[in-house]
């Protein structure tokens, strides 16, 4: 019961991160806000993953929180000096 409701609080959460991804007055703000979505699909893999008892999806939550990591250095990066490599 508490894994679910966990899941319905974390879902509401992507939902209202994603709108400030498409929203966001700023790119900064959208940025940050990218990074705080992905860091909840991170834990919303791992809550299913516990609910279905399928480890298999800890893998991919880790793939995904590295790849969220890159995007997010490689944005702001590219917000900052204007390209991502050198």
């Amino acid at each position: 019961m508490i894994i679910d409701i966990a899941l319905g609080i974390v879902t509401l959460s992507v939902l209202l991160v994603t709108y400030r991804v498409l929203r966001g007055p700023s790119w900064g703000d959208r940025i940050m806000a990218f990074d705080f979505l992905s860091v909840n699909l991170v834990v919303l893999f791992a809550l299913l993953a516990v609910r279905s008892r399928m480890l298999v999806m800890l893998d991919a939550a880790l793939v995904l929180s590295l790849l969220g990591f890159l995007s997010t250095v490689a944005l702001t990066r590219y917000l900052l000096v204007g390209r991502v490599m050198r």
